[in-house]
């Protein structure tokens, strides 16, 4: 069946969403919209994080994570008798908050499906679906936050209870579909630059596992050295009662510094900006969580801890346009006059500014290369590839060389990266960019079979073939161009190319 949108202008739909956006928040006041939503992103923030507590109580936590949604509006008895483990595991107020989203979770997903939008319904069946859901909007989120301070302009208030009510229909009918249309313009524009015919249900692997944006390496990926070690030591003791605190921001900044110490970040801007957010962290969270800030307040910040222009401008950013804002790590909203964040948005804002100071030097992206080979060594085991004690060869060198059920793979490693939102507002900037990489990576794939005669005799093995594995996604029809975020399709791939190879042999 052909798709009817297929044949869309990709821009039509991103200005009718946008309209529709900036619509549909026309009505609401500004001040209590911002507020409620903010009481919102709390309580989700903390459902996200809900896994990472220690219950010691296996069977609580499958009732936790197993409770079902839909009936709560007739029977909230199963959400209730969760109360008292919450209560005493947290606080009373982070119980209200939880029972309140879950509640609001159910209204939803009854609307979805009284609607028949079963898709969307299922991020709402439970608390462990709803989890998921959340997990994939983060991004919306807090794109959501940056727009209602200029979007809204009417005078009907906003109560927190129908924050998801007002703003997850526009997130999923209207915010998705700007996103999924940027995405089509971007692989159109690159597939007429590499000459390749329009494909309409081509997709852009752009985001990472846990929905995350790429970057050159991760801190998960980064090794433990001596000097990280005692960098860590000097993290403060946390609250045990709730899930985020200003001290674990602090110690979320540590943490930062110690897996990139080798790279000397407190020297460059990230050490201005980890100054001016630790004294955020003391001066200005009330309730451990809740930042406000006077704008005299913020420019004398600024000037005690001379930020440059550029991190200012990225530390304070608001638009009324929805795709600008998805951009976005600002922390601050000024509404009503006060600048308004918290914890974990200035945590979100740390790690966002570590990668901008860091992707600039020469050294870090050497060393990374090498710690992205090695995630992707890890992750081909994890599909049983055998990976090859092997780096070099009578003076060739190799990335990752793996044996799987008798063949060779060779893999090539690129962890190409770029400004993401420089490359995504243009297409035809993109259209160019991604051409380059793919040319050179093909030129890689083909030096790797112009020398493969050094593998096959090292290794007393004759079938070989040769893969490459990109840190950036690219947009290209070459099955041996994997981007990072598929690695987990690898072995799945190889099989269709051996499927292939086979298939060829036979005609």
């Amino acid at each position: 069946m052909t798709d009817p949108t297929a044949n869309i202008d990709p821009q039509w739909v991103i200005d009718t969403n946008t309209a529709n956006i900036v619509n549909g928040l026309a009505p609401y006041d500004a001040v209590t919209a911002t507020l409620a939503w903010f009481d919102t992103l709390r309580a989700i923030e903390e459902c996200i994080n809900l896994p990472t507590a220690d219950w010691d109580d296996d069977e609580f936590e499958e009732r936790l994570y197993n409770l079902a949604l839909p009936s709560l509006l007739s029977d909230p008895r199963p959400l209730l008798a969760l109360r008292p483990k919450l209560v005493a595991k947290f606080s009373e107020t982070f119980a209200n908050r939880f029972q309140n989203l879950m509640i609001q979770g159910a209204t939803i997903g009854t609307a979805l499906r009284h609607h028949r939008l079963f898709e969307l319904t299922e991020g709402f069946l439970s608390v462990g679906t709803m989890i998921g859901y959340f997990q994939s909007r983060r991004r919306h989120f807090v794109a959501m936050l940056h727009t209602l301070p200029s979007a809204c302009r009417g005078r009907q208030i906003v109560h927190p209870l129908d924050t998801l009510n007002i703003f997850v229909p526009l997130i999923d009918m209207q915010a998705l579909q700007i996103v999924g249309a940027q995405q089509a313009q971007l692989i159109n524009a690159a597939r007429a630059r590499l000459g390749l015919p329009a494909a309409p249900d081509c997709a852009l692997a752009m985001l990472d596992g846990f929905f995350l944006e790429p970057e050159r390496s991760r801190i998960t990926e980064m090794p433990v050295t001596e000097a990280s070690l005692a960098i860590l030591a000097t993290r403060e003791s946390q609250p045990s009662d709730r899930l985020f605190s200003a001290a674990e921001l602090r110690n979320d900044i540590i943490a930062t510094e110690a897996a990139y110490s080798e790279f000397d970040l407190a020297a460059t801007e990230f050490g201005s900006a980890a100054a001016f957010v630790r004294q955020v962290s003391h001066e200005f969270v009330e309730r451990d969580f809740w930042v406000a800030i006077q704008p005299k307040e913020l420019e004398r910040l600024f000037h005690e801890f001379k930020l440059s222009d550029r991190l200012r401008a990225e530390l304070v950013r608001s638009s009324a346009d929805y795709a600008t804002n998805l951009d976005s790590y600002a922390p601050f909203v000024l509404i009503d006059g006060i600048y308004r964040s918290t914890v974990s948005l200035l945590s979100r804002f740390i790690y966002f500014w570590r990668s901008r100071c860091l992707d600039r030097s020469k050294r870090y992206q050497i060393r990374t290369g090498f710690i992205f080979e090695k995630a992707v060594a890890d992750a081909l085991e994890r599909q049983w590839f055998a990976v090859q004690k092997i780096t070099r060869i009578n003076r060739h060198e190799f990335d990752v060389v793996t044996l799987r059920d008798g063949m060779i793979w060779n893999v090539q490693c690129k962890n190409n990266m770029t400004d993401l939102a420089w490359i995504e507002a243009e297409p035809k900037r993109f259209a160019r960019y991604n051409r380059n990489l793919v040319l050179a990576y093909e030129r890689a794939l083909a030096k790797e079979r112009n020398r493969e005669g050094v593998l096959t005799a090292h290794l007393g093995n004759d079938a070989v073939e040769h893969m490459l594995v990109s840190r950036f996604p690219v947009v290209t029809d070459n099955s041996r161009i994997v981007a990072f975020s598929q690695i987990d399709d690898f072995a799945n791939r190889a099989d269709a190319i051996l499927a292939n190879r086979k298939h060829d042999a036979v005609k």
